[in-house]
């Protein structure tokens, strides 16, 4: 009988597979495997690439990228800069307004009942007194805290609170360097402090025939950099008048740790520091008047070259406060100062001042620079010198 041969399975002893023959690889695909797979590039090594140096640059690109480098370094450095002077200078405001309403709420009490408000121990105001027999009561507890406080200076009355422009402790050390860049509490600051020139004399009954002050004139508009306001109001846009500033703070009160004073603003005087520029004229280097003339010839001298005329008269004997501040009308190459002078009030003399007969004098003695930049030249001497009285 016969029977259909059964194929055999793939477990059978004579079973061999039969190999499939691969196909034939095609030219595209043959370079694909010839070709190895890129490798995705960090995209911390491609910024990296980027921004620096790197193998392969051409010389153009190099000094691009070092160029650049270095602009993203100074930004950084100048914003820090900026942030930390932002963050000292209200760190330091916040302690000149404590410092300032302490002082505002002494000085509106009477000098006889203060003593008894001081936080002050018995033994600190007896020490005290011993040191400084003739000081104000609403100076003491101040000078505890720094005995190189001199006085304070307020400018500004508005709505009956006095110093809303300027309203500092002023201070005096042994040069004009130290409070340049430290604060009341003696902290390293940029802002400095309202200081008094070292050669002035503050003593009970006695100042210097001028007594010279110093302040920053900082970005934010504290120290002394409102009082160019007085130079031109105009300049910073909130008047159109250029008196505008003066016939709103006619007067300063700068009281001494002996004395409450007011004082009459007659002067504003923009000076040169610098030779190459032309005239340096030496108000900082006058302390006292030797003689009626010598009085005389300063008082001349500023008022030639004010750009505010007042009111206010001058005779030999009276007491000159000077107020000095930087100011850069013409650019921060040209190193100028705005300087204010002003004279104390006498005894029994009114505080007033007729504002209305202030005027702008259109042709102040300038520097050589100025001349330069904006032609013209001096017309000689047109202010009312009958205002001189010992002249």
């Amino acid at each position: 009988m016969n029977y259909t041969q059964r194929p055999k399975s793939r477990r059978s002893a004579g079973y061999k597979p039969v190999k499939a023959e691969k196909p034939a690889k095609t030219e595209q695909a043959s370079e694909k495997e010839e070709k190895p797979a890129r490798k995705k590039e960090n995209i911390f090594v491609k910024l990296r690439n980027a921004i620096f140096p790197c193998k392969g640059d051409s010389v153009t690109e190099s000094v691009r990228k070092v160029v650049f480098d270095i602009a993203v370094v100074a930004l950084i450095i100048t914003g820090g800069s900026l942030i930390f002077d932002v963050v000292d200078r209200a760190v330091e405001t916040g302690k000149d307004s404590q410092l300032a309403e302490k002082y505002d709420d002494l000085r509106n009490e009477d000098e006889a009942t203060i003593e008894g408000q001081l936080n002050l121990s018995d033994e600190e105001k007896e020490a005290i007194r011993k040191e400084q027999p003739d000081i104000l009561p609403s100076f003491m507890e101040l000078y505890n805290q720094n005995n190189d406080i001199v006085g304070w200076i307020t400018v500004g009355d508005k709505d009956g609170k006095i110093g809303q422009i300027v309203n500092h402790p002023v201070m005096q050390a042994a040069d004009n360097d130290y409070y340049l860049t430290h604060s009341f509490e003696r902290k390293e600051t940029k802002g400095g402090a309202i200081f008094a020139d070292y050669r002035n004399q503050f003593d009970a009954g006695k100042l210097s025939g001028n007594t010279v002050l110093y302040g920053h004139n900082i970005w934010d508009g504290t120290m002394f950099a409102k009082l160019t306001r007085y130079y031109d109001a105009t300049l910073f846009g909130e008047y159109s008048d250029k008196l505008g500033f003066y016939k709103e703070n006619p007067t300063i009160i700068f009281d001494t740790l002996y004395e409450r004073a007011e004082w009459k603003v007659f002067a504003c005087v923009l000076f040169n520091t610098d030779e190459k520029n032309g005239e340096v004229y030496p108000y900082t280097q006058i302390q006292d008047f030797e003689s009626e003339a010598s009085f005389n010839s300063f008082i001349l001298d500023i008022m030639d070259r004010s750009v505010l005329w007042t009111d206010v008269d001058l005779t030999y004997g009276d007491e000159i406060l000077t107020l000095s501040t930087c100011y850069y009308p013409y650019g921060e190459n040209i190193d100028t100062r705005c300087v204010v002078f002003a004279r104390k009030v006498r005894d029994g003399e009114s505080t007033e001042v007729d504002v209305s007969k202030a005027q702008r004098n259109e042709n102040p003695l300038m520097f050589t620079y100025q001349y330069q930049v904006l032609g013209g030249s001096w017309k000689g001497r047109t202010w009312d010198t009958s205002k001189l009285l010992s002249y």
